[in-house]
């Protein structure tokens, strides 16, 4: 078992092409996930706006529009998650392989990434997704009569489960990206 981090042969001539299209395919990802949080501001904004157009339907028979907002939020997050760990994912590869053909600057940079990792954007999206919920809610509640018995708990529970089910992925994607700034510091094989 050769170490997947020794200085050698490891890297055949064709591997260069691949190593190139990380480069361009991280390029891509991060134009990907900054459509992906644009997509989703504007999509509540629009839902949200609906309430300010007079379109010759009253918010109080398409409110229940609002129910989808934490799912739809949800979604958006999903493939937020999934661009971000996947620039992740690929940074540190190019940053710690050796065969990669970084320059010493890159390494660098993708270590000083890894120490001083952003978690503001994600906790940004995180709370963007938490208080549009609670928004929905409250806008909810106000078109919606609070005295049936059996709205109250499909309520209740229909914003706790989107609140938690935001946190949770938040948490998840959080582990994982922490995960994924460990690559290399173990030292893992591969099987020759």
């Amino acid at each position: 078992m050769k170490s997947f981090f020794s200085r050698g042969s490891f890297v055949e001539p064709n591997d260069q092409e691949f190593l190139r299209a990380l480069h361009e395919e991280k390029i891509r990802t991060q134009t990907e996930r900054a459509d992906y949080i644009t997509k989703k501001l504007a999509f509540v904004t629009v839902l949200f706006g609906l309430s300010s157009f007079n379109m010759g339907i009253t918010i109080a028979e398409i409110y229940w529009l609002l129910y989808f907002i934490p799912l739809v939020a949800i979604c958006y997050d999903l493939y937020i998650m999934s661009a971000d760990s996947r620039i992740k994912r690929i940074g540190t590869f190019l940053g710690r392989h050796p065969g990669s053909q970084a320059g010493e600057a890159e390494r660098q940079w993708e270590r000083f990434c890894i120490y001083y990792r952003d978690g503001l954007a994600p906790s940004a999206n995180m709370f963007f997704s938490i208080v549009v919920t609670i928004a929905a809610a409250v806008f909810i509640s106000t078109q919606q009569s609070m005295e049936d018995h059996g709205f109250k708990v499909f309520f209740a529970a229909w914003l706790v489960i989107s609140i938690l089910t935001i946190v949770a992925l938040w948490i998840r994607h959080r582990n994982l990206i922490r995960n994924i700034g460990e690559y290399g510091s173990k030292d893992w094989g591969v099987r020759q």
